[in-house]
């Protein structure tokens, strides 16, 4: 043994002074030290530590450059392309340091392996990439082809729609709380405020305004003369009934809903001698009408009182004698569009009972104007999100989202004035623009639908096709303007070569050409000047992907490989932008941490503050911070940690850091436990377990509790899931709705300790195990340094209920053995005490064979306890400062990513003394590392 020795290995002398002190060494087999003597040896080394740990105090150590980690490369792809896509799926496991964690150079190698995995996963986040007029994006599924594209922004669009209120009557309701404003406590409420506390619309009034003037403007006849009568005859309330009038709103929306069904407009598609009105030009003509007469009514539908009925109109018959069927065509047998007939018949059953439709004699005009106002404020519909062949045919109408209804060609259009117009502020009107202009650059729908209309059409139309042994021309051709406008002059010939063509036809022909030349000719612009500002934001794209600002020669690095792709390679500009995101990818500037490896930059420091303590690159306002100079400024440093801390993102912290700390990272993975003996141990509960400590120390981050919380707090978060299986009260709500218990002791939980996700995952399956509980407690919360087992243990049984003696009896003859005693010894008691929770962590007052538990422990020291408590007693007494100083060294070992040396040991204890000092705040622990000279330098080349 020498002065160096000592030194140099500092981690093994850690465990030697570690194992003398608690007489573990040498050996009971071989001679033993005087008290005296250990004791001088034990104090000789601490000595010798205490010199050289004072003259490299602040020494930040060897910091190896090192591969972004698994869940690193998960969340940093996830936070640059704004996708959660998980490409590190594919990877092998992580391996971790000494210390448990694997975000060190110490253990994140590259093997030529891993290498092919990066490649591939750089490969599959280009796969989601896709052009927009402004640069790029990427989409959550992978856009490789024609219908990609189609699904991605065709879903933008849907879920834009399915976020705006269109029930008319959550309307209703909160017209009339906010006409009882003052019953409500809220006199000086405005609509815009009752809007929003309703959450009828988004970001405005508007269309609330609008309903409030519909029902207080009085009107004499007609269908909002009804209306208001119904929202006249609501009941006034009391301060505590806010949902008294719920069934009365629901009442009014049908009314309307009913006589908006009963006075729609229907029509149908103009008819050519020799086209199907299935033809695209005279379908989007019908489609045209219907959107632009949401807000309009059925004159026809109105009927004078006492005149006679109209005569019902039927279905033409087929030559079989038979009614023209239902089916997907739709046509009669001379070509005329069904669909709208058979919407006139259901539309005339339902008008006929409708007693509301019937009008005075002589006022006909009078209401025909109180239908229209009616009809203005009310639309027959906000807008379609999905429509059938061939519509209206309402069997047929679900799942075609934003369908055209063409018959066999995929088309699309857009029917959503109502909702612009009545809902929509002017934001949201630019948005719902910017969906719909980014559907056609990035799927080129009008483009694809035309070409596949040209083919289908043009064998019909010109005589040309196969069978005339035309050659088809390429897509290209055929879009040409020349090409385009050729094909509307053979259609117009074909609808006047006869003058029983309905006139309309005409019209619907030549606008349809007209519009389809015009999005052609716009998206060929459009898409050639983009392509500059694609290029742009590549170069965008390698500075957050480099998390600083690229240099010149990585500029022209960037921009000629894009060229030798376009150039050399033969590729589209698409495939270009593609192949040069996989490159930045692969570049070591994005998968490589080199922390501080500039000598100290604050770009670096920014990189190395936000995978502390987001596990992923630093976002736009850290990069600021960098970019202005001011991020090692202690004020701008510290007030950037709260924020971090409050962010969403700190959720990598609490995963990567506690889920590793306290083992429990891969738990939502395991499948240790007898589903067959435990039915409700479920992949929903599962998950739960999981969830539960990530929720508390979170709320123990966001809201700068003491960290000692995570020993004693009196709460915990649930969902009603692991509520049920903890038997606590019942809490509303989905598998995603958790809420705060408190007074968690009630139920025996409350803190890390009594979790099920730590029972669970430290029982074997078939029964519980104090062993594994009580070394978790010891090892993980307490960072107790326990030896292996010895190479040859004997087993305990594995199924608890076919025990003959309790399981505390089974592990008292296992002690007994002299080669498992002294290490049992330091951590059996505090698994005793949890034996009141079963394999799964559920509450039990019985084992499996039905005896009863038993949960009191002697600690190590002699002291005894009983159940939870009596474990959170003994640590508080006696262990408390044992786990600060482990989540102290846990921390730090995390954020510098690597282990502690020698010279790290004075940071601990300033650490630990400012912890105390600040109440155990999180921060304070957090503010304390990050502000060391260990964390803001970079040991210099040639520095020790």
């Amino acid at each position: 043994m020498s002065v160096q020795s000592v030194i140099d290995d500092f981690s093994r002398w850690n465990r030697v002074v570690a194992r003398l002190s608690a007489r573990e060494m040498p050996p009971n087999s071989a001679n033993q030290p005087s008290d005296q003597a250990r004791q001088q040896v034990i104090d000789w080394v601490k000595t010798t530590w205490t010199a050289e740990a004072r003259k490299h105090d602040g020494d930040p150590g060897v910091v190896l450059a090192r591969r972004l980690s698994n869940a690193e490369y998960n969340y940093t792809i996830r936070d640059l392309t704004g996708v959660d896509m998980h490409p590190a799926r594919e990877f092998p496991v992580d391996p971790a340091n000494q210390a448990g964690f694997d975000n060190s150079g110490e253990s994140l190698a590259m093997s030529p392996a891993l290498l092919t995995k990066y490649l591939q996963a750089a490969r599959s986040v280009a796969d989601h990439l896709f052009l927009n007029a402004d640069g790029f994006a990427f989409a959550p599924n992978q856009i490789l082809v024609e219908t990609d594209r189609d699904q991605y922004c065709i879903q933008q669009i849907v879920d834009f729609y399915d976020r705006q209120n269109t029930d008319y009557a959550d309307y209703f309701r909160a017209a009339w709380i906010y006409k009882h404003r003052a019953v409500f406590g809220k006199p000086r409420a405005t609509l815009a405020d009752i809007a929003a506390e309703m959450n009828v619309t988004k970001g405005s009034a508007k269309y609330l305004t609008t309903i409030w003037r519909a029902l207080e403007t009085k009107e004499e006849v007609g269908p909002l003369a009804k209306l208001q009568a119904m929202w006249r005859a609501l009941p006034v309330p009391k301060p505590d009934q806010r949902d008294l009038v719920r069934d009365g709103a629901n009442r009014m929306r049908e009314f309307v809903v009913r006589m908006r069904r009963d006075t729609a407009l229907i029509f149908a598609s103009p008819t050519v001698k020799g086209l199907s009105v299935r033809t695209q030009p005279l379908m989007n003509w019908k489609n045209r009408m219907y959107a632009t007469h949401r807000r309009d009514f059925d004159r026809a539908a109105l009927r004078v009182e006492g005149s006679a009925p109209p005569v019902e109109p039927v279905l033409p018959l087929g030559r079989d004698g038979k009614v023209v069927g239902y089916g997907l065509v739709g046509l009669g047998p001379n070509g005329e569009d069904l669909t709208a007939l058979k919407a006139q018949v259901r539309a005339y059953a339902s008008r006929m009972e409708n007693a509301d439709l019937v009008v005075p004699a002589g006022q006909r005009a009078r209401y025909e104007a109180a239908f229209a106002k009616f009809s203005a404020i009310f639309p027959d519909a906000f807008y379609v999100r999905e429509r059938g062949r061939f519509y209206p045919d309402e069997s047929e109408d679900k799942g075609r989202l934003l369908s055209a209804g063409f018959h066999n060609v995929m088309g699309y259009t857009r029917d959503d004035a109502p909702l612009s117009e009545l809902i929509l502020d002017d934001k949201g009107q630019q948005e719902l623009e910017a969906l719909w202009d980014q559907f056609e650059f990035v799927a080129d729908y009008t483009a694809r639908t035309y070409v596949q209309f040209y083919f289908n059409q043009s064998g019909e139309v010109l005589g040309n096709g196969a069978e005339s042994g035309t050659l088809r021309p390429s897509d290209k051709d055929v879009t040409s303007e020349a090409v385009v406008l050729g094909f509307k002059t053979s259609f117009l010939a074909k609808a006047a070569a006869d003058d029983r063509n309905n006139p309309v036809a005409m019209q619907a022909i030549g606008d349809h050409f007209d519009r389809v030349n015009a999005t052609l000719r716009a998206i060929e612009r459009e898409r050639l000047a983009a392509e500059p500002r694609h290029v742009d934001a590549l170069l965008t794209f390698a500075a957050r992907a480099y998390r600083r600002p690229i240099s010149g020669a990585e500029r022209d690095d960037v921009l000629a490989f894009y060229r030798l792709l376009r150039d050399e390679k033969n590729l589209s500009h698409e495939e270009a932008m593609r192949d040069s995101i996989v490159s930045i990818l692969m570049s070591p500037h994005f998968c490589y941490r080199l922390d501080l490896a500039d000598g100290g930059s604050n770009y670096a420091l920014a990189s190395r503050l936000s995978y502390f303590l987001w596990s992923t690159m630093p976002d736009a306002e850290l990069l600021a911070r960098a970019a202005a100079g001011d991020l090692r400024k202690d004020t701008v440093l510290r007030a950037q940690i709260r924020r971090m801390l409050r962010d969403d993102r700190a959720r990598g912290l609490t995963i990567e850091f506690a889920g590793n700390w306290l083992d429990f990272r891969r738990f939502d993975e395991s499948n240790t436990v007898d589903r067959q003996r435990f039915p409700s141990f479920t992949n929903e509960l599962r998950q739960a377990m999981f969830e539960e400590p990530i929720r508390f120390v979170i709320d123990v981050i966001r809201n700068d509790r003491p960290v000692l919380d995570l020993l004693y707090g009196n709460y915990t978060w649930v969902n009603p899931i692991l509520a049920r299986h903890y038997g606590m009260s019942e809490v509303a709500g989905g598998s995603d709705e958790w809420v705060r218990v408190d007074n968690a002791r009630d139920y025996q939980r409350g803190g890390l300790l009594p979790m099920a996700v730590f029972l669970t995952q430290n029982a074997p399956g078939l029964r519980t195990s104090p062993v594994k509980r009580g070394y978790w407690v010891a090892r993980r919360v307490l960072g107790e340094m326990i030896p292996p087992p010895p190479a040859v243990v004997p087993e305990l049984p594995s199924d608890e209920a076919k025990l003959d003696a309790p399981l505390r009896d089974v592990l008292a003859h296992h002690r007994s053995n002299p080669a498992c005693a002294a290490c049992h010894a330091r951590f059996d008691a505090f698994g005793l005490t949890l034996e009141n929770y079963g394999p799964t962590g559920e509450l039990r007052t019985n084992d499996l064979a039905g005896r009863p538990v038993d949960t009191q422990a002697a600690f190590p020291g002699g002291s005894q306890g009983t159940g939870l408590s009596g474990l959170q007693a003994y640590i508080r007494a006696n262990r408390e400062k044992d786990f600060l100083d482990n989540i102290t060294r846990k921390l730090l070992v995390y954020a510098l990513g690597r282990s502690l040396m020698l010279s790290d040991e004075p940071l601990v204890e300033r650490t630990n003394a400012t912890l105390a000092a600040n109440g155990y705040r999180f921060s304070a622990l957090v503010d304390a590392i990050v502000t060391s000279p260990q964390f803001l330098n970079r040991r210099a080349a040639g520095d020790r």
